[in-house]
């Protein structure tokens, strides 16, 4: 007979291999496959039944890989680009329908070359970002802790992102985000579940954020100051 410690090293061994198979096919899975597990992922987060780190893990993996082709044509790209303006500020956006009556809401943004996703921390929501055309530097903040007039933060990523490239946020990680075009166009797809804790009184809060004159501290972090929407537009879009 088997040792308490063997059986839970069985049941480890067992769960890991299933976690691992589950993984293959959602890699090996069509564009249709990939969004109902997006979709799966997100009716668990709504009802409790998982993390939000979790979801961001679930999504990013379900993304990684995915045909960029057929994904722009269940959104209907081509026509969609002729609609999207370049505005001289931020970014146009428009809600596309990937999948009936999905738990998430999928947008895509358009911006030029230097026009951004301004800077800025969320509040009651999770998200997650896939370049479909272009590239954009990308940096993410954990926000750790809110004082009145700043966002304290510690940076996590700072990078190029490039087609089928993604990154995804929460209150629990990479919270702060900022994506500044680096070619003529850029295109994101941003799917979203929001209203995650009813009882907070708001669907979700977008807090803007000053990275330029962040002050940095001596334990590696950074003071964030904050700024109304047309500041920040101002300053970043």
């Amino acid at each position: 007979m088997k040792t308490r410690r063997e059986l839970l090293a069985s049941l480890s061994t067992l769960w890991l291999a299933r976690a691992a198979l589950a993984t293959e096919a959602v890699r090996s899975g069509t564009v249709g496959q990939r969004l109902e597990r997006f979709d799966a992922l997100s009716r668990a987060l709504a009802r409790h039944q998982l993390s939000q780190i979790d979801w961001q893990r679930g999504v990013e993996e379900a993304a990684h890989g995915i045909d960029l082709a057929e994904l722009c044509r269940r959104a209907d790209f081509d026509r969609l680009v002729k609609r999207l303006p370049l505005l001289p500020k931020g970014t146009s956006a428009e809600r596309v329908d990937l999948l009936p009556h999905a738990a998430f809401t999928p947008k895509i943004f358009c911006m030029g070359r230097g026009r951004a996703i301004i800077p800025h921390g969320h509040d009651n929501m999770v998200s997650h970002h896939l370049v479909l055309s272009g590239t954009l530097r990308g940096q993410h903040w954990e926000r750790l802790r809110d004082e009145p007039s700043f966002l304290v933060a510690r940076p996590t990523i700072d990078r190029v992102f490039g087609p089928g490239d993604s990154s995804s946020i929460s209150d629990q990680r990479d919270n702060i985000h900022w994506f500044v075009a680096t070619s003529a166009r850029a295109y994101t797809l941003d799917c979203i579940v929001d209203n995650l804790d009813p009882s907070r009184g708001h669907r979700f809060a977008i807090d803007f954020v000053d990275p330029d004159r962040a002050s940095p501290q001596p334990d590696g972090t950074v003071r964030l100051p904050r700024l109304e929407l047309d500041e920040a537009l101002g300053r970043y879009g």
